[in-house]
This record gives structure tokens, sequence and C-alpha cells, in this order.
């Protein structure tokens, strides 16, 4: 039993089905699902990155969200999805880079 591979991450709904049916009858009667599931979206996706913290800046008409240790590692991903997105939609990539603006 002990030796069996474990499932390394819990699929959302599953974690959300489990969290929810935990919870007192009076707590379920008193929120509806919808609002519970943002809660525990929120939470859930930030216990999963313990280590790292969220950034979001702001590049051009781009409001861009990236998971990262420091500053300078979330400034890399979020020039590199905005590298992506700007492929993905056929926008040219400013010659001089992105001017990255963190919004707080």
């Amino acid at each position: 039993m002990l030796d069996r591979s474990q499932p390394s991450k819990v699929p959302f709904e599953t974690a959300l089905r489990d969290w929810w049916w935990s919870q007192p009858q009076p707590f379920r009667e008193s929120l509806s699902l919808s609002a519970a599931r943002a809660c525990f979206r929120a939470g859930y996706t930030a216990g999963k990155q313990t280590t790292e913290r969220r950034f979001v800046f702001k590049a051009g008409r781009m409001r861009i969200t990236v998971w990262a240790t420091g500053i300078t590692e979330a400034r890399k991903k979020a020039e590199a999805e905005a590298d992506f997105r700007a492929a993905k939609k056929g926008w040219p990539i400013p010659k001089a880079g992105w001017q990255l603006q963190e919004e707080k």
C-alpha cells in the first residue's frame, strides 16, 4: 500500500469538492458554490506557490500576471509572456523592449 505512487497534484475540481463537502452544513447554506469557488481558487493558487510571490505588470494594453521568487525573475517571465502574446496576435515586438510597469 505504501509503495504505490501517489499523485503529486490534485485536480482543482477534486480539491474544491473535497473542501466544500468537509464544511459544516450552515456554512454551505450561507454561501453559494460560485462564491466559494472564487475564494477557494485564490487560496488554492496561492498555496501551490509557497516559495513564489505574485507579480502583476502592465505592458502596453496587456496586463500580465506571473509567479516568481523575485522581481528580476518576474520581469523575465513577464517579458517572455508579452513576447508570446504579441506573437500570437501578430503584433510587432517593440524595438526598445517591453516597458513593464509593476502594478500594486
